[in-house]
């Protein structure tokens, strides 16, 4: 091979390399809407609910992909930043996202945890547990969606833990 003809292969390489790298780690808008159910283990209340999440996933080189958006749910809308939760001694096997949804006190000016969000790596399945919900209906609340019953919803609980 000449020089020539390296030197156009080496450009179209890199060229090829720029255009993969730019396609790949463009940031992905995701909106989904799951229908949920809030429920409680010891409690009786039940109700079925809608989970709106909405925002955009960055990919990044560190393989430490990050959603920034929103999620709303039962009228309660707050700002999220979910993190790529890593298997244990597994660098290569991504199980979800996960995030604490935080709320930063008027009175001594620290944040605080009310509540968290964790989510399916194929953003298929989500768990909620917020304190506002909890205030709301005098309790201690899952909201799992895509579910429609109790089962469903103890299903996807066990499915996500046992990602964790």
């Amino acid at each position: 091979m000449d020089r020539a003809a390296l030197k156009a292969s080496i450009i179209i390489g890199i060229v090829g390399m720029i255009l993969i790298s730019i396609i790949y780690f463009a940031p992905v808008n995701i909106e989904r809407n799951y229908s949920a159910f809030i429920y409680a283990e010891n409690s009786e209340f039940e109700k079925l609910t809608e989970i709106k999440l909405v925002g955009k996933l960055e990919k990044k080189i560190s393989l430490n992909y990050e959603f920034t958006g929103s999620v709303e749910v039962d009228g309660i809308k707050e700002s999220i930043i979910l993190k790529r939760i890593w298997a244990k001694n597994n660098v290569f096997k991504s199980l979800g996202y996960s995030t604490f949804i935080e709320a930063k006190n008027s009175k001594t000016g620290q944040y605080e945890v009310t509540g968290t969000v964790d989510l399916s790596k194929d953003f298929n399945e989500i768990i909620i547990r917020h304190s506002k919900v909890d205030y709301k209906y005098n309790g201690k609340f899952n909201i799992c969606g895509p579910s429609s019953n109790s089962e469903e919803a103890k299903a996807i609980i066990i499915n996500i833990a046992k990602n964790n």
